[in-house]
């Protein structure tokens, strides 16, 4: 299963969370996060991934193109293959479903490749003819200097393109659009910032969605998500005892520097 969350021990009675409305986001940055977003599935775990072009400007004629994902996401699909759901036009400007068979191991050797310190991992995957998709271009992932120069900050509205507990916009399979806050300062240095929290409740079949800035002419990679942070209550009596786990909503994402990083460690395998 998706590795939704992050524990944190505490004893409590009850806690109730909410947050305010989110101002919307340029329509055009954010239908392309769509685009570049599919939903990954196998049996009855299912993920979120998006994809990068990172065609070398040297060799353009060969594409390469990843998959990038929440390393959990591809450790918890057990088997050779999982499905990816891309979707292709169909008449009157409908979209039609469209589920393709994509390669996780060979045999026992996973073919996607993680980062060392960070839940991200990435897979080579060649899209297939027709299909919607338009992958971020790898200068879409903010690198260092985009933290360093603040244009990634806290309070920055931020939206995640995803699949929360496997639900589909619809029946052509597009993600759901939602909008957050990131919440976390500062945000550098990276090495003791590696992740931040942003302000929206994250829920299983979230993690590997991309955390988009759609404030410029386009879209930019600022994190990928990959975690629920929630407090867990326990109560003990003569007769029983339980646990629950309360979300903060609040998700927790990887900065995009990393996400460069996966990406770029797919080619010197």
């Amino acid at each position: 299963m998706d590795r939704y969350f992050r524990i944190t021990g505490l004893i409590v009675s009850a806690m109730a969370f909410g947050s305010g409305p989110v101002p919307a986001v340029d329509d055009a940055p954010a239908e392309e996060s769509l685009r570049a977003t599919v939903k990954i599935t196998r049996g009855p775990t299912s993920g979120t991934g998006f994809f990068v072009d990172a065609t070398d400007p040297d060799e353009p004629k060969t594409r390469r193109t990843v998959l990038v994902s929440a390393a959990h996401v591809f450790d918890d699909m057990k088997g050779t293959d999982c499905t990816v759901v891309f979707r292709v036009p169909g008449p009157g400007g409908t979209f039609v479903r469209r589920e393709v068979t994509v390669s996780l191991r060979n045999g026992d050797k996973p073919r996607w490749v993680r980062h060392p310190d960070v839940d991200v991992a990435a897979l080579s995957v060649e899209i297939p003819d027709g299909v919607d998709v338009k992958p971020f271009a790898y200068r879409q992932l903010a690198d260092a200097k985009w933290a360093a120069d603040r244009k990634v900050r806290v309070g920055q509205e931020v939206c995640i393109p995803c699949y929360p507990v496997g639900i589909e916009a619809n029946p052509a399979g597009w993600p759901v659009l939602r909008q957050g806050m990131i919440a976390t300062h500062p945000l550098t240095p990276l090495a003791a910032a590696k992740t931040m929290f942003v302000d929206y409740t994250h829920f299983r079949g979230d993690s590997g969605a991309p955390v988009v800035s759609c404030s410029g002419a386009k879209p930019v990679v600022v994190g990928v998500v990959i975690a629920m942070q929630q407090i867990t209550a326990k109560t003990v009596t003569p007769f029983e005892e339980r646990t629950v786990h309360t979300s903060l909503g609040l998700a927790i994402a990887v900065q995009s520097p990393f996400i460069r990083d996966t990406v770029d460690l797919v080619f010197k395998k």
